[in-house]
Order: C-alpha cells, then structure tokens, then sequence
C-alpha cells in the first residue's frame, strides 16, 4: 500500500505543475497544509511521516514559482512558510496548527496588496485573480468587492472608488474571522483540545497581521500594542482571550453604510432567532434529540456572534453591547451542556436588537436568504476542500432552507418550473447533471462539486430578477389564479371521480357530499391553522413541512387506491376480494379522503398566497383566486356533468382510470416529499424524461424510487383489471 502511495505522489510530481499562478500555488498550499494537519492526529508511524515529508515538498515545489510574482510582499509569506516547515519537520503537532494558520494569513495579506495595487492600475483582471486568495464572507450574496470589479472592468467605477469597495471588504470579513478565531480559541482551551487551540491562536495571530495598520489607526498604537501583548500571553495563557475579545467589542475596520448595516443587522436578528427554532427541535431532556438541528443551533449562534462583533459600534451605549454579547455568550454556554434558559436568552437578545436597529430589521426573510444562501454555498466548497463531508452535507441542509421557503415561495407563483429544477439541484439532480446531495454523498471532485454550485448561484440570480421584477394587476391575476388551479385541480378530480363512479356503481351520491363537504372543511380549517401556528407558535422547518407533505400524499394514495379496488374488483374468482372491500367505500373512508387530498396542499397553497401578496395588490390576486377556483369547479362539474351523457359502464370505466392516474400521481408526489424531507434515498435515472411539466402536473420524476412504486401501483390495478376480465370471460 505504502509503496502505491508513493507512486502515484512520484507521477504526481511528474506531471506539468498545475500551480503556474500565485493562486494556483496558494490552493496547493491551502490544501496540503490541512492534510498534513490532519496527519498529525494520527499514531506517528513511518508511513505517516514519509507522507508529511512527500506533501511539505510538494507545497515547496508549488511555491517556488509563485514568490517572484508576489513582489516585496512575498518576503514575509516566505518567512511564514519557512517557519512553517520547520515545525513540520520538528514533528511539533501544536506548531504545526498555529504556523499552517500564520502562512495563509500572510499569502494573503500579501495577495490583497497585489489585488488593491491592480484596483489602483485600472486592471481588474489581474485584481479578480489575486481576489482568489483570500477568505470569504459568511454572510453576503454576490460581495461587494465582486460587483466593483465588474464595475471598474466596464468603466462604470473609477479606481478609487473600487479599490475602497475592495479594501473595505477584505478588513471585514478578517475582522468577523478574527473573532470567530478567538470564540473557537475560548471553546478549543475549555474543552482542552490545546492542538486546535494553537491553531485558533495562530489564525488570530495572522489576521492581527493582516489588519495590523487599520487597527492601529482605529484602535489607536496603545491600544494595538495592548492587543498584541496579550496575543502573545494567549500563546501559552488561554485566559488572555477573553481580554482580546473586549478590546476586539470595539473594534469596527469600516464605517458601515446605513443600507448596510440593516443588512446585516436583518442577518443577525434572523440568527439569533434560530438559535432557539433549531435547539428547540434538537434537544429534549438534556439529550440530543435531532443531531441536525442541534448542530444548526450551534452554528447559527455562531454566525450571530459574528455579525455581532460587525454591528458592536453601532449599539447606542456600550452598555447594551456589551449585554448583547453576554446573551450570546450565555446561549452557548447552555447549549454546549444542552441545558435550560436558551429562549429567554433569545428572547431578551431579539428585544435588544430590534430596540437598537428599529422594527425594520424583523422583516425580509426573503432579503436575509439573498445574503445568507450563497455564502452557505461558499462555505460548503471550504469544508469540502478540507475534507470534511460530514459538515458539508450540513450546510447543504442549511442552503436548502434558505431557499426554502423563503425564495422558492415567492418564486413558484411567477415560475414554477424554475423553483422545481432548482430545488433538484440541492438534492439529487438529474442522471446527466448530479445535484448536491448526490455530488456530496459521493465526496464527488471538488471542481465538479464548484461547477453545480456556480450553477445554483447562477439560477439564484435569474430567481431574484423574476421574483423582484414588478407584477402588473393582469400578471397578478394570472399567478393566483395559476396556484389555486394547479394546487386544487388534483383534490378536485379525485373527489369529483369518486362521487361519478359511486354514482355509477349504483350509489347514492348524495349520501356521501356531506362528508367530502366535511373532509374539505376540515382540511381547509388545519391548514390555516397550521399556518396560523407556524407563524406565531411553532417552527415548521423546511424538511418537517416536505415530509407532512409526502407522507399526507401517500396516505391519500393509499386511500385512494383501496376505494378503486373496491370500485372495481367484480365477480368470478375475485368475489373474494369484493366482499372484502366493499364495506371499504363508507362516509368516513370519503371523509377521510376529501380532508387528506385538500389537506396535502392547503397549507403550502397558503404560504405561496401569502408570498403572493407581498408583491402584488390583494385586489388582483383575490380575483385571480376566484377565477382559478371557478376553473377548478369547472373541471369537477365536466367529470360529473360527463356522467349524465355517456354510457354507465363506459363512464365507470374512464372514472375507475382517472382515478388510478390520480392514485398513481399521489404516490409519486408522496415519495417525492419525503426525498426533499431526507427520509427517503432518491436515485435519478436517464430512462425517463425529465419534463417540468411532467412533474408538475403528474407527478412524474426521473427517480429511481417514485417510478419503482408508482409501477407497482400500476401494476396492481392492471393485474386487477385484467382478474376482472377473466372472470367475466369465464362466465361467458
């Protein structure tokens, strides 16, 4: 195995050097740092080293061009590397961690000099590649700094102006990262995991380096050099941290414009409060209870922190930022030991923040998903680069519930096929084009992996030019009454079919449209008060609301399916089966029915009515209502009215089919629901085409598993038709 080893890292070093750019040979470092990071942790071993010694002479080699193009700022990237080296080489675990955080800090201090000099030179080419090398926001959506450098490329910003933008960004996203940094440093000394912790020290170490002149200017040379004291007392003294962590309170790299600070302040209140949704849901009795939620708990405590330490100048006294952190700090206190108190903690937080930022900062779901739902995706293609899927597919959970609901709602009323072809890109994808869920589950190759996620980012941004472009009063009819038709015409067939055929099976009609009215009633009163609920009572997170869908749609389907076997099952040697079945067609089993087909998409009917009127007047979109309920009505009226004109036993037999199709379409819609819940696998296939509208409307997806149940259902009613002519055959 060992000797294998070898050899493909000899080939590997054989080949043409991929690194031929700074960017190039930085990736390689980032990359083989971590590894040999991970390496440390294991049993030392010959194998082990000899693998150290193979990747530290690769990140050499691949460095080794990349120098001269860094100018005089690769001075101290070179120093940072060369100590870096040397710990590997002392096999110094701790020193390891701390100096593989120190060199990136200074590749890309020195790579944000090159970027903001090619800003100030006009060439936002060679900028955007420096851009390369650095760290990301946790929290915006297409940054400001990419936007600049579109800007200055088409002569639309001048370079001052741009290079501020640039600048602006860098000192922000390494001021949050430097908390971040000291939170995991306070966490990793507490739990004593002291290698980690001298990583945490190191990254602090580097972005202090990085930020070093802004902080000096906003702090003041005191100050700084009192930050930088106890950095180095936090080497060996992990209480320092909480001395740093004050003196970081005030600290602010850029004075944030008003637009932006409502931005992120939106982003930290919706933060802080699901940190309460989620460990709500994750922890009952001091026990994890949803390992999911409870890690999404912790994160989005987390990013609050973080957008905390952004918005801290803005507080109006110091007292009431200092008890915002406080709050936040106590939460994750509690929660670390799965403890008690985390909601008044979240609810005095809340209160806190809107009393300083206003009511303003409670509104826009859909706004914060725009910022938060590309830098989850960024953030998925770090920790997959470092290896850890576990976290990946975490945050693969956490994009897809920014989505959904908050823009696949307001996004379905204006394009339908659009939010279902995106929603399939988070999940399984297609046989030609896998989706995340399936490029995570393989651990697939991380430029296949960056290639669907620029995807996403794509049809996020043709999403957000749908959704905000204005809807005129005719549009907004047609997109009500557009929903009502497509969520209603399915409930409306099967009850309509269903009352036909009893009629025709010789049944009373009237006796049953007390119950359907019933079912209907009921179904209609749940979903808004589910909604109700939803909205001021409980949390329905995205994959609890997927699955109550496709479970109340397989309920249904089963339902469905046994009142047409005891519609059709007749004579000869399926008697047997009649008399079973034929106390099956009752009141209650059509009550039932009628609430679970009306119930299955009446709370989410609600949800795209209420996005709905967040763009369009109440007039339009009522009388769109309307009418798309008449169509609807009409549609029933045509199956029932069809009944008085065509032969009984021909009619019995098109509404026995209608019913099967329909039976067939709620089974692929029920396993559809519980593959978007993550309760069931999903497996696409290249055999069936993959159609919008064939999905939509009938409930077929090019998946492995709906289409498998879907043939057994079908094959099931053809194996009872088929029993039914013979018997008939028989007889004759």
């Amino acid at each position: 195995m060992r000797f294998l080893a070898t050899i493909a890292l000899l080939l590997a070093f054989a080949l043409p050097s991929r690194a031929e750019t700074p960017w190039d040979a930085a990736e390689t470092l980032r990359v083989e740092t971590g590894r040999i990071e991970r390496l440390f942790y294991r049993t030392p071993n010959p194998d082990r080293d000899a693998e150290i010694r193979e990747r530290l002479a690769r990140i050499e080699a691949a460095w080794q061009g990349a120098t001269p193009k860094l100018g005089p700022d690769g001075n101290a990237a070179d120093k940072a590397l060369a100590d870096y080296a040397a710990a590997v080489r002392q096999q110094d675990a701790a020193n390891v961690a701390r100096e593989r955080q120190r060199v990136w800090a200074a590749v890309m201090a020195a790579a944000r000099d090159q970027a903001l000099a090619a800003v100030l030179a006009g060439n936002a080419s060679d900028a955007q590649n420096w851009m390369n090398i650095r760290d990301y926001s946790r929290a915006s959506r297409d940054t400001s700094a990419v936007l600049a450098l579109k800007a200055l490329a088409d002569g639309q910003l001048d370079q001052q102006a741009a290079h501020d933008t640039v600048e602006a960004e860098l000192l922000t996203v390494a001021a949050s990262e430097l908390r971040l940094a000291l939170s995991r440093a306070s966490e990793d000394a507490a739990a004593g995991h002291m290698i980690q912790y001298a990583g945490d020290i190191g990254r602090a170490e580097g972005l202090v380096a990085y930020l070093s002149s802004n902080m000096t200017a906003r702090l003041g040379p005191d100050a700084f050099a009192s930050l930088q004291r106890d950095l180095t007392r936090a080497r060996s003294d992990p209480s320092a941290v909480v001395a740093l962590s004050a003196q970081m309170s005030g600290y602010a790299p850029v004075k944030l414009s008003p637009e932006e600070t409502l931005r992120r302040a939106r982003l930290l209140r919706r933060f802080t409060a699901l940190v309460w949704e989620e460990y709500k849901n994750g922890v009952r009795n001091g026990e994890i209870s949803q390992h999911l939620e409870y890690s999404e708990a912790l994160m989005f405590r987390d990013r609050a922190a973080m957008l905390y330490g952004d918005l801290a100048s803005q507080f109006e006294t110091l007292a009431d930022s200092e008890h915002l952190a406080r709050l936040l700090d106590e939460m994750k206190a509690i929660m670390q030991k799965r403890g008690d108190g985390v909601e008044a903690l979240v609810t005095q937080a809340l209160a806190l923040i809107d009393a300083t930022f206003g009511a303003e900062v409670a509104q826009g779901g859909y706004a914060a998903a725009l910022d938060a739902l590309p830098a989850a995706l960024d953030e998925l293609l770090i920790v997959a680069r470092n290896g850890d899927w576990a976290e990946a597919e975490l945050k693969r959970l956490e994009a897809y519930s920014w989505f959904d609901p908050d823009i696949e709602q307001r996004l379905v009323p204006r394009a339908p096929s659009m939010a279902l072809r995106m929603e399939a890109r988070f999940w399984e994808g297609t046989a030609a084009r896998p989706g995340l869920g399936r490029l995570v589950a393989q651990h697939a190759p991380i430029d296949a992996l960056s290639t669907e996620l620029d995807g996403i980012k794509a049809d996020l941004n043709d999403a957000r030019t749908r959704i905000e472009t204005p809807i005129s009063a005719f549009g907004a009819v047609l997109q009500s009454g557009g929903i009502i038709f497509r969520e209603g015409l399915e409930a409306v067939l099967i009850l309509a079919a269903l009352l036909a055929a009893l009629r025709a099976e010789g049944a009373d009609p009237a006796r049953f449209r007390g119950p359907v009215g019933l079912g209907i009633g009921l179904a209609l009163i749940g979903s808004f008060a589910l909604w109700a609920a939803a909205r001021w009572l409980i949390t329905v997170s995205t994959l609890s609301r997927e699955a109550l869908e496709g479970g109340t749609a397989l309920l249904a389907a089963a339902v469905l399916i046994w009142l047409v076997l005891g519609l059709t099952a007749k004579g000869g040697h399926v008697a047997a089966l009649r008399r079973k079945l034929a106390g099956s067609v009752t009141v209650g089993t059509v009550a039932l029915l009628a609430f679970l087909v009306v119930f299955r998409e009446g709370f989410e009917t609600v949800l795209f009515y209420e996005a709905l009127l967040v763009d369009a007047a109440a007039g339009p979109v009522l009388l769109g209502l309307l009418l798309g309920a008449l169509a609807v009505l009409g549609a029933g009226w045509l199956v029932l009215a069809s009944g008085r004109r065509l032969p009984l036993a021909m009619f019995f037999r098109v509404t026995s089919v209608l019913l099967a199709v329909l039976a067939v379409m709620l089974v692929g819609a029920g396993i559809r629901g519980l593959q978007t819940a993550a309760l069931v696998s999903a497996t696409p296939v290249s055999w069936f085409p993959d159609r919008d509208w064939l999905q939509l409307w009938f409930g077929l997806f090019p998946v492995a598993e709906p289409l498998f149940l879907q043939g057994l259902v079908i094959l099931l009613f053809l194996g009872t038709a088929l029993a039914r002519q013979g018997a008939v055959a028989a007889r004759t």
